[in-house]
């Protein structure tokens, strides 16, 4: 009696040992829900889109407890660097720059870049056509850096929320926005309050510009080597098994 006592008290301790190491495992992932169709928060207050069931098939490939919460986006990279968050999934470019403060997994997409203005604005996109007019982009954003570089005599008004620049935009006091090409049309130009506006202007890219970056991927703080393998390999589990493909067709239809 008194050894299967022991056994079941054996038994009770290591279940609670594993279960608070579980606990401890937990990663918390932050995104700026801000961003529809890639992330933010629906009628019934959850918080959804492409970026949040890509770290959560990302998440369940590679076996990680992951814990996916919005934040602001201009606390994000400071509270990743200073240990606040494990990981930020939020269609986050990867630059040189932040290449220096921040790790990153590998690219998920390489996406395109425009500018949405008013229908029949007959804007010229050129540096000088646009001098003078307001530009509105989220701030710290690689469409806040190729502005500010590439239109020097034009107005960049700066927003701490992705969607705030389209309510410039459609009040009138901006000219012009410039996002990701996939986020202006299924995130704006699909709505009821993006009917009077379109595309302007050239598809841009990395390659165009090295403020766009090499791509898109999920920031990891750099101390964590062993976290960035373990994303990888879970990046790499659902491309090859289709879910990634699966996500992208549901959102993108590609």
């Amino acid at each position: 009696m008194k050894a299967m006592l022991k056994s079941l008290c054996a038994t009770m301790i290591v279940a609670a040992t594993l279960t608070t190491a579980h606990a401890a495992e937990t990663l918390d992932i932050a995104t700026d829900a801000t961003f529809p169709p890639f992330e933010y928060i629906d009628s019934e207050g959850k918080l959804v889109g492409y970026d949040i069931e890509l770290m959560q098939a990302v998440c369940e490939a590679a076996q990680l407890d992951c814990n996916i919460f919005n934040a602001a986006w201009d606390g994000m990279i400071p509270g990743l660097i200073d240990g606040k968050y494990d990981a930020l999934i939020s269609q986050l470019t990867v630059t040189e720059k932040r290449r220096q403060v921040i790790a990153f997994s590998d690219i998920y997409d390489r996406p395109i870049f425009r500018f949405v203005a008013r229908k029949g604005a007959a804007l010229d996109i050129t540096p000088e056509g646009l001098a003078g007019k307001t530009i509105a982009v989220q701030t710290g954003t690689p469409m806040d850096a190729y502005v500010t570089s590439h239109y020097p005599t034009a107005t960049i008004t700066r927003y701490d929320t992705g969607s705030a620049p389209y309510l410039e935009l459609t009040a009138g006091r901006a000219d012009l926005h410039i996002s990701y090409q996939a986020q202006v049309i299924h995130g704006f130009l699909n709505s009821d309050a993006g009917k009077d506006f379109e595309l302007v202007g050239p598809q841009l890219t990395g390659a165009d510009a090295k403020e766009f970056g090499e791509g898109v991927a999920i920031a990891i703080n750099k101390k964590n080597e062993a976290l960035v393998e373990s994303i990888n390999k879970g990046l790499a589990t659902i491309r090859e098994n289709g879910k990634l493909d699966a996500i992208n067709a549901k959102y993108f239809g590609q």
